[in-house]
């Protein structure tokens, strides 16, 4: 299972997906800690991983939120295991994870990219609902065809199933081959997946979040998406 450690990463980050994810490891760590990711944090991080300031155009308060979200999942990783383990009814482990999501900020500055893709990700105790109603098990092959960031395949792999990651967008696509590195992430537009995907790939369980309203090839509304 991955995740028994959280990765350290060099001071200079070679590219974009490498900078978030740095500035992911670092959130991570003051997680750990019990610290609130507050805006001064949250600020802080992103220099120190991508080597300048936001007004100085290297990155966007979208790509922070980005980070914050990776820092979720390798905090999930290295210790949801042990926190479904300690949770003696669901709703201690929802309780671990409200106490979590609340240290974390709320994503109130969205991009062009985040409204056009509608990445709205799934808050933490939603996405454990949506597993612990999937009852998902160490048997399951669990396809998210729309994956993000991977805050819902967090929870499909605490549970011992094996992954199958789909993301268009190119940013959210590097950043889940660096969180899940067992399988490669296939990039389709999940209005068609079904189509693209190997005849050989069968998954026991679909989960992700709905329902979309836009199309990555379609300029504004496109009912047939959902």
């Amino acid at each position: 299972r991955q995740g028994a450690a959280l990765p350290l990463f060099s001071a200079q980050a070679p590219d974009k997906i490498s900078g978030l994810f740095h500035a992911g490891t670092i959130l991570a760590r003051l997680l750990e800690k019990g610290r609130v990711l507050d805006t001064q944090l949250l600020r802080t991080a992103m220099e120190e991983a991508l080597g300048a300031s936001d007004a100085e155009g290297a990155w966007v308060w979208k790509d922070a939120y980005e980070a914050v979200e990776v820092a979720q999942v390798l905090f999930l990783q290295k210790f949801g295991p042990a926190m479904a383990a300690q949770a003696a009814a669901s709703a201690d482990l929802l309780a671990m994870l409200g106490r979590l999501a609340a240290r974390v900020p709320s994503q109130t500055r969205r991009s062009e990219e985040s409204q056009h893709l509608q990445q709205f990700s799934t808050p933490l105790t939603l996405g454990a609902v949506a597993a612990r109603a999937a009852g998902i098990g160490t048997g399951d092959l669990v396809l998210e065809p729309s994956a993000g960031t991977g805050l819902l395949a967090v929870f499909a792999q605490i549970a011992g199933a094996a992954l199958a990651r789909n993301e268009t967008a190119e940013t959210r696509a590097g950043l889940l081959a660096r969180l899940y590195r067992e399988a490669p992430v296939t990039r389709h537009n999940a209005e068609q997946i079904h189509d693209h995907l190997p005849v050989e790939l069968r998954p026991t369980v679909v989960l992700m979040n709905p329902p979309f309203s836009a199309s990555p090839a379609v300029a504004g509304r496109y009912r047939a998406a959902t």
